[in-house]
């Protein structure tokens, strides 16, 4: 019964479907508004050419050897990248778009190996502005280049001219060499060339198709990491396996969330859809061993509002519906609700009353239909014969629901520490073929460990999405204290799945 990977998977997607939804929808808000408040933006682009031939190497007529085009282009962005050319760009801007380091924030470089190519892209809130900075830092990028190419040629000119004037050389040779370089100085580019200026700026924010897509995607990211994150920290029990690796024992029977409001939905217009899956139930726990007659099984949780009165109502039904004689008693003595499930007046006297010895069972015991009526509406109080259900108390195949409510409710256990409970279980033993015990949670309160000597067995009902994977253990090792031993549990609260178990004629 155990649920595959596949389906786990899809529950977890199933949980983080709403988180999914707010955030992406957040996501595309929240990214269309921050546009909006940063007003239009406008981006325009000059090109470059890096020059890979010396013009010395070539003038000279020196063999400049092998020029790796990978590093000349590296070589380049990190020089389009330094400081100094933003300094430059803002001193031919006069500083009417900004210092220096804003415009370097605003322009990026770009540069391919196999073209020889930089692509100068600057971003400005005014068209006319992203013109003029990205030409700037372009012209500034080759001024600049020139420059260090310059300062070299200047001074191999001047050690020229120093050995002219010292007369110790060969004249005509160093005056070839002076003309050469003065050349050099006039055609120095420094091996780069603005190709392309910009004539217009291009409008890039805000674009809303962009942006909504970016802001989804975003938030859908954001939704993924926080999903996973819950997931990895959620340690409440959501399938079978997590409850039978805490508990050890099988899950008996998945019960998928109840209709609002309907809590015995083994009877009336409920029953074609959950009558089966308690039947199930019953069926299972018909095969424990042991001695049929007058067996005590105690339903519990390991904390408050799991759905184990709920579970022992509809499950006392469906056992009754197999033809057993079943009596239904509730020990929750401190929130006591089986009375109500059967609309069974408040005032009736019931386990309490017993105990004291202050009322006896024709008070404190009632019959309630299994067929026809539904059993909330046709409880009356019948007793019991001293022999096991009279003839006249059983319902269509033989089967009969009684019920002893608390009669009343007390804070502490003193009434399960009576003495006189032995025996007011041994009678409920004589009067059924199973007794069905509704009992506290057994983690909050000490009555189902009181009571675990004179029980057989135990039933867990354990709510999807409700208590931790640690309490469940707790519970476990506490039950290893106890005489019963626990037959399995109950899953309930369940989301329907994809492949739904309801079977039933459609028509």
């Amino acid at each position: 019964m155990k649920p595959s990977a596949a389906e786990a998977l899809t529950a977890a997607i199933r949980r983080a479907i709403p988180l999914t939804i707010v955030l992406v929808v957040f996501g595309i808000a929240a990214m269309n508004v921050l546009k909006q408040y940063q007003g239009p933006q406008y981006t325009a682009d000059a090109r470059v050419a890096l020059q890979t031939v010396d013009l010395g190497a070539l003038l000279t007529g020196v063999d400049q050897g092998f020029v790796d085009p990978e590093r000349e282009v590296q070589t380049a962005l990190a020089l389009a990248r330094s400081s100094e050319v933003y300094r430059r760009a803002a001193a031919l801007l006069d500083s009417r778009s900004g210092s220096a380091s804003e415009l370097k924030a605003a322009t990026t470089v770009d540069g391919r190996d196999e073209s020889d190519i930089l692509d100068f892209t600057t971003k400005a809130d005014k068209r006319a502005d992203a013109i003029a900075i990205v030409s700037a830092v372009a012209t500034a990028y080759v001024d600049w280049r020139a420059d260090i190419n310059g300062r070299e040629i200047r001074t191999a000119i001047e050690r020229v001219r120093a050995r002219l004037a010292a007369r110790d050389a060969p004249r005509q040779t160093l005056q070839q060499d002076l003309e050469r370089l003065r050349t050099l100085e006039a055609l120095n580019s420094g091996g780069a060339t603005v190709i392309e200026r910009p004539t217009r700026a291009s409008h890039v924010s805000p674009n809303p198709v962009r942006d909504s897509m970016l802001g989804g995607a975003i938030g859908l990211v954001c939704a993924l990491l926080l999903a996973a994150a819950r997931e990895a920290l959620n340690t409440r029990v959501r399938s079978e396996s997590d409850v039978e690796d805490a508990l050890g024992k099988p899950v008996l029977a998945t019960i998928q969330t109840l209709p609002r409001r309907a809590r015995l939905v083994t009877v009336g217009r409920h029953e074609p859809r959950f009558g089966d899956t308690y039947g199930l139930l019953a069926a299972n726990l018909m095969q424990m061993p042991g001695e049929r007659r007058g067996h005590v099984l105690a339903v519990t949780s390991a904390i408050a509002g799991e759905g184990k009165t709920t579970t022992a109502s509809n499950l006392a039904i469906a056992l009754a519906h197999r033809g057993q004689n079943v009596l239904l008693a509730d020990f929750d003595l401190r929130k006591p609700s089986v009375g109500q499930v059967f609309r069974i007046p408040s005032t009736a006297s019931g386990i309490l009353q017993l105990i004291d010895g202050r009322a006896d069972a024709t008070e404190a015991v009632w019959a309630v239909s299994i067929n026809g009526a539904s059993p909330s509406s046709s409880a009356r109080p019948v007793g019991w014969s001293g022999n096991g259900f009279g003839a006249g108390s059983a319902d269509g195949d033989g089967g009969s629901l009684r019920i002893v409510p608390a009669g009343g409710h007390e804070r502490g256990a003193r009434a399960v520490r009576s003495p006189r409970l032995p025996q007011l279980l041994e009678q409920l033993r004589g009067e059924a073929d199973i007794v069905i015990l509704d009992t506290p949670p057994a983690l909050a309160t000490v009555e189902m460990a009181e009571l675990a000597p004179h029980v057989d067995s135990v039933l867990v009902v354990v709510r999807h999405g409700r208590v931790t994977r640690r309490s469940l253990q707790t519970l476990g090792r506490q039950a290893e204290t106890w005489r019963p031993g626990i037959v399995g549990a109950v899953l309930t609260d369940s989301p329907p799945q994809t492949d739904d178990y309801y079977y039933a004629d459609k028509r």
